[in-house]
């Protein structure tokens, strides 16, 4: 794989900015950098992520895993561990695609990419774009919360994922069903990601929770055949339970309560935080939240018309 990197120089009270390309590690990705950079300035420099510190931010792409060592890796962990501010583009959270990581929209942040790390300019909001990324995505930011589901379904992540914080999803999971056993008598689905790492590991997991009362496995293998998407099983869901998955998203787009145990969710502040909550979740307004998140979303079109770069930069 060739190793690229852009920067970009663009003044703004006399902040030099970074756009870091090889903290990209594939041509697709390379893409959504360089829209970004579009936005900042038509103008480049070419520069590796070791020279950034030249600059006063950077903008990079993905979060960062010490623990990988892949080039992209180190290209962010070089921006990262600098200290210097940064600007995060992330996977998408409203219409988010699951069985592809090529995306169209992105969620954008400054020193981070969860709820409560990082920087979204909430503070800086003029007005209300809900209505145009929730329907340009085929929502609606008012739908009614739902009261009418049978279960509940526990969600789990993708192993070793940074939205993690370090959390075990194994051991995550397997307290989580046996606590929900003691607040609800509803039949419980264990749900894991699609996009399965550890098989040997799931497959205990599940050997282990299968033995209590009325919990269920389901197979959600995004290669198999009879993949069952997530838009389809939440039709019959009364709560949906994550640590920090966008699946948490996922519910709450289509009106189903959510329980967030993480405060890093980004749902955080529209769902239930105890699972013993689980027979009354939040359903509450939710008007504030659709504008925020909307304000944390961003198209390949706002990119490079510098709409996001305008709104994003206040907060560096």
């Amino acid at each position: 794989m060739v190793k690229l990197t852009l920067s970009l120089r663009y003044v703004n009270n006399d902040m030099k900015v970074a756009v870091i390309q090889d903290s990209a590690n594939n041509n697709h990705y390379l893409k959504y950098l360089k829209a970004f950079a579009k936005g900042i300035d038509d103008s480049v420099d070419v520069c590796n992520s070791r020279d950034a510190l030249k600059y006063d931010c950077a903008i990079i792409f993905g979060s960062y895993k010490a623990k990988r060592g892949k080039p992209a890796h180190r290209g962010k962990g070089t921006i990262v561990e600098s200290g210097m501010p940064y600007v995060q583009i992330e996977t998408q959270l409203v219409g988010r695609p699951i069985t592809t990581a090529l995306h169209n929209e992105f969620r954008v942040g400054v020193n981070g990419f969860l709820w409560d790390d990082a920087k979204w300019g909430f503070e800086f909001i003029t007005h209300d774009r809900s209505k145009i990324v929730f329907e340009r995505n085929g929502y609606d930011p008012n739908i009614a919360w739902k009261d009418n589901g049978e279960d509940i379904l526990v969600c789990m992540q993708k192993v070793g994922d940074a939205s993690l914080r370090g959390t075990n999803i194994f051991d995550w999971t397997r307290d989580t069903v046996i606590k929900l056993r003691e607040h609800t008598h509803r039949k419980i689905i264990v749900r894991p990601h699609p996009l399965y790492r550890k098989g040997y590991a799931h497959k205990l997991l599940k050997e282990e929770l299968m033995l209590l009362q009325d919990v269920h496995w389901q197979e959600s293998d995004v290669k198999q055949n009879n993949f069952l998407s997530i838009q389809e099983q939440l039709k019959n869901i009364w709560c949906v339970v994550t640590y920090t998955s966008g699946t948490g998203i996922d519910a709450v787009l289509h009106g189903v309560p959510s329980i967030a145990c993480d405060t890093g969710s980004m749902v955080y502040d529209v769902s239930s935080n105890k699972l013993e909550d689980v027979n009354d979740p939040y359903r509450g307004n939710k008007n504030e939240w659709a504008n925020k998140i909307a304000h944390c979303q961003w198209s390949l079109e706002e990119f490079e018309s510098g709409e996001c770069w305008s709104h994003i930069k206040k907060s560096l």
